[in-house]
Formats: C-alpha cells, structure tokens, sequence
C-alpha cells in the first residue's frame, strides 16, 4: 500500500506491508492531505510516524554492503575496502554504504540507498520525529493510550537517529527542533556527554510512555498479531543501555576525561537499565532462543516474514531476500553471481574457545595446531564454514563440497583470501543448483536479548566486579555470560578467570565477539573499547593449508590503517563548513 502526505517539506511514502496485511492508513494514493489533516487523528499520524520505521538502517539490504559491514578484524573482502585502508575520507565524499549514501550514484536499479545509510537516514529520521513533537497538540483525534504511543514512538526515533550518527561520527550538534530552510545554522556541538544524555533522555521519555507489548493494548487490538517490529519499551531501554554501555566505556570517557578506562558511574547505570530488561524474561516478554533453533533468529525458509522469535527485539522492518544478496554468502561458482565475497579472519577463528572452555591459547586448552578445528564451541561450526564442508545439497561430486586449500576451487582472490568462508545467514541449498534462495529471508538484527545479557555482563562487572549485581537484580555479571555460554553447550566460565575486574574483562570481551559474529558489531567495539588501534586487531591473518592437511601455517594477509584519528569518522567537508559552531572531527 502506498499513501502519499503532501505538505510544505514532505513527501512522505508510508510502506509497512512488510510487517501487517492490515495497515492503519486506507486512503487512496490520490488522496491529497493537509498537515492539519494528517496530525490531527491517531491513524493518520501513526501512518506519518510510520515512515521513520523505514529510516532504520539494514545493514544486509544495502547494495554496496555485502558481507561487508563487518569491518574491523574479522573479515577480509574480495573487493577494495575503504574501511581497512583507512580512507575515512572517501566514504563520506562519494561512497555508497550503510555509513553513507552519495546521491549523485543512485538509480533506478538501487532505489534504497538513501534509506541504508546512516548520515543521511539518520537526519531524515530526526526531522520526521521532530515534526512529530511538534506536532502533538494538534492531535486531537486520539485516546489517551494512542496520544502516548505517538509521543513515545518520536522520542524514541529522535534518540535513536542522533544514536546511530554519534556511534559513528561521536560529538555531533543534537536537533531537538525542526529547521526551516531560512533557519540559521548555529546549533552547537555540546560535546559527548551532553548529547548522549539527552539521547538517553529521549530513550528514557519513550520508554515511560510506551507498551511492553503492543498486542496488550486496545489500539495494538486492530493489528493483532502483527505489531512485530513496533517500538516498545524494551527497545526504548537497549538502546537506552547501550548508549549508557557507551558512555561508561574507555572510548567516550577518554574523550570527555583524557582517561581511556571505564566509567563506572555510567556503567552502573547500563547495568541497571539492561537489567530492567532482563526481568521482562519473567513477564514472557523476551527470552534465548533454545540452541537447536538458534538459526532461526537469522533465518527463516517459510518466505514472506523476516525471522521472529522470542530473541528477537529491534531490527529493521525491511526484508532481506537471499535472491537478492546470494552473493554475500555463497561462492560465485555455485551461486552464478559476481565474485564478491568476505572471508573470515584467522584472528577471529581463534576467539573461538575449545569445547572445554578454555581460549586455545590456555596451556590447559587441549588445541592442536595441526587439528585445529575439533573440539571448538559449537558456535564456532555454526558460524565458520571450513574446507571440505558440503555446500550444494545436490550435487554429488567434487562441487558440492568446498575446497578452501591453497589451489582450492574457492581459494582464490575472487573467493576466499583466508581459508574460510561464513554462513551465519547462509543455508546449504542457497545455490543456483538447489535454488532455496528463493525461499530464504535472513536478518541481521540491531539489538536481540542476548546482547541485553552480554550489556548487563560488561556493564556490572566494571560497576561492581565478576560476582556483583545492579541493585535488584537476581544475576551477577558472570551469571550473565554464562547463560549465553549455556544456550550453546558451553560450560561456565573458568574460575581462573574471575579473580578480578581485569582478569574477567577479556572473557566478556570474547563472549561478545563469539556470539555477535557477523552482526556488524565488531567495528564499534574495538573502537568502544579503544583497543582498534594494537597491532593484534590491524594485522590479519589467513591459514594456509593443502589438501591433505599435512599443514597449517598462521600467514598476514593484510593490514588495516587505524591510527588515533579512525576512531571517529569524519565529517563531510560540506557539513562541517555550514558553520562555524561545527566543527571537524581530529585528525581530519
């Protein structure tokens, strides 16, 4: 259903078929609409509010995105990567990716750049719920309940955007008003901790007036069973904790104190905030998928709906087809496509731990460098596709299975660099033999429950040490952890681990890069932590082996730029010239 709100600065196209066959707006595309018109009943201006649904960025649909919105050190793509070379520059002056959208390279084949970047669907999104705010009293049309629902939803989106920009860009001018075209532009930047407050406030404002769940209230009835991906106070309250894991981490405190550790007042904060959330497992809002369904957080073969479970808390309403991204996860020879893909580092292959439980760097470890892949966790076989792994379902010869050795079929530089492949997303029959991408929907989510664990993990050990808890919670930090480790048949951490805050700090670390693999989520944070810059996370590593596993042999492969200036990308040279209140990022 398309329906068109024209006024003064908007063309607003309201798309949510994705989420619910019924939709609140049933006008006609001709259906011309004032502004009073639009704000001034429940269901006009939730369909208004709607669109900045579509603003969430999906890391999977952008089409220059490929594998590669894992950034950091834990792949190596066949195509340039302007990320590993360190030329910032470039992708804020005439790239197209998740970070940033040029217009001069759009067309009609890619219709979504703009609403798959993060500068430029951020401050549409922040404009759209301005509007809404400023708005409100005109919506007279209304329950009490929808009156709520409309304001938490915009000052959730406010937040939110001005989130998503400042992970990325950090000390940016925060917009709490809509600017004309003849406004003046003097909005300052405020410095990072000013800003992130009032984004957490935003998030904390959304979070008091909207539902746990919408199908609870009377205005989710007229949807019922279909208000999946809708915000909710859940959501409000992660990205509430993440911002506040954010500011209590070495990054953003080094910036405001010069000190590169963790602020524990801020950390006390996300803890309590993430355990806020944790208590909704109670109430059946949330809850870890079991394991043996843990694919069905990324991936759903019945066609049509994007994955939901239990697990699932935010992701972008937009669907991922692996028609259209099949080159992402597969082989070219088997898929047909182009030769665009990522492989796996052997740096991030190591951060599996044995099946014991021990980093195979631990003496006690039991890892064999000349069998290195038995007896790993088993999120290890789930993510990383090896050599010798069956890839077409049918097919009976040599082509069904991989061949990641040096003289390999897909051991080449338009395959595989490493000597592995991933299949986080990725199902054996998405191949031009099998055809089962035709059939295949995939998520890379923003936020799911486990992440909320690993949140209240790090924040609560930096507050109160590897055995505290937030005042009220029924979990301690390493509790936490170990109920993520569970879900996959690891064991508890090893007590050798817990004597400290820092002997406990790399294990949280490593449970979060283990069990967010390929979610996007590493780029942000080594650069969180402040750690992007050592050597162990800029040289990458590859395995080379034959096909007889006779070796193995630890090789670099390539190295990435980052030096001090990297950890905060720059500013558009255009936008940081409008004026003088705003100024460039160091170093850029």
């Amino acid at each position: 259903m398309k329906v068109y709100h024209k006024f003064r600065y908007w063309i607003v196209l309201v798309l949510l078929t994705c989420w619910s066959c019924e939709d609140y707006l049933e006008k006609t595309p001709e259906a011309d609409l004032t502004e009073t018109d639009v704000f001034k009943s429940f269901f006009n201006f939730q369909g208004y509010v709607e669109t900045m649904y579509d603003y969430i960025v999906n890391v999977g649909k952008n089409y220059r995105a490929y594998g590669d919105f894992n950034w950091s050190d834990d792949m190596i793509p066949t195509r340039k990567l302007y990320f590993h070379e360190g030329d910032y520059a470039r992708i804020v002056a005439n790239e197209v990716s998740v970070m940033w959208s040029n217009y001069a390279n759009q067309s009609d084949a890619f219709p979504d750049i703009a609403r798959s970047a993060y500068w430029q669907s951020g401050w549409f999104g922040i404009r759209a719920a301005n509007t809404c705010l400023n708005h409100l009293n005109d919506l007279v049309e209304a329950t009490d309940e929808q009156k709520k629902l409309i304001e938490g939803q915009a000052y959730f989106f406010r937040g939110y955007f001005h989130w998503e920009i400042m992970k990325a860009w950090g000390n940016i001018p925060y917009i709490d008003k809509v600017l004309a075209p003849s406004s003046e532009m003097s909005v300052p930047q405020l410095g990072i901790y000013v800003t992130a407050e009032k984004i957490i406030a935003d998030f904390q404002k959304a979070a008091d007036l909207l539902p746990e769940d919408w199908d609870l209230t009377e205005t989710g009835k007229v949807t019922l069973g279909k208000n999946i991906g809708r915000i909710t106070k859940g959501i409000a309250l992660a990205n509430m904790a993440e911002a506040l894991l954010w500011c209590g981490s070495p990054l953003f405190n080094g910036v405001e104190t010069g000190n590169y550790t963790y602020n524990k007042d801020y950390c006390r904060r996300a803890a309590d905030v993430s355990n806020q959330i944790i208590q909704m497992e109670d109430r059946g809002i949330y809850a870890l998928q079991p394991w043996e369904k843990y694919k069905n957080i990324f991936v759903t073969k019945t066609g049509g709906t994007t994955p939901v479970t239990k697990e699932y808390l935010f992701s972008s309403p937009q669907r991922n087809t692996m028609t259209n991204y099949i080159v992402t996860f597969a082989f070219s020879h088997i898929t047909g496509k182009d030769a665009v893909y990522s492989s796996p580092t052997q740096n991030y292959v190591d951060l599996f731990e044995m099946a014991n439980g021990l980093p195979i760097n631990d003496p006690e470890s039991d890892y064999n460098e000349n069998d290195p892949w038995v007896n790993r966790d088993p999120r290890f076989r789930y993510n990383i596709l090896l050599d010798g792994d069956r890839q077409v379902v049918n097919l009976t010869d040599d082509r069904a299975f991989v061949q990641l050795y040096i003289g390999g079929r897909e051991r080449k530089v338009s395959c595989s660099v490493t000597g592995y492949g991933w299949k986080k997303y990725w199902d054996e029959t998405m191949n031009r033999f099998d055809n089962g991408h035709t059939r295949l929907i995939f998520d890379v989510p923003r936020i799911r429950y486990s992440e909320i664990y690993l949140i209240y993990a790090e924040a609560a050990n930096e507050a109160y040490g590897p055995f505290g808890k937030a005042p009220g919670a029924a979990i301690t930090a390493v509790d936490a952890i170990n109920k993520i480790r569970a879900r996959a048949g690891m064991p508890d951490v090893h007590t050798k681990f817990l004597g400290s805050t820092e002997a406990f700090r790399p294990r949280i670390w490593n449970e979060r890069a283990v069990e967010l693999a390929f979610e996007g989520e590493r780029w942000y944070d080594l650069r969180r932590w402040h750690v992007a810059h050592l050597p162990e996370h800029t040289e990458l590593y590859e395995l080379q082996f034959d096909k007889e596993h006779t070796y193995f042999r630890r090789v670099l492969s390539r190295e990435i730029v980052f030096t001090e200036r990297h950890y905060f990308m720059p500013f558009p040279v255009q936008q940081a010239n409008l004026y003088r209140e705003w100024k460039q990022n160091p170093g850029w």
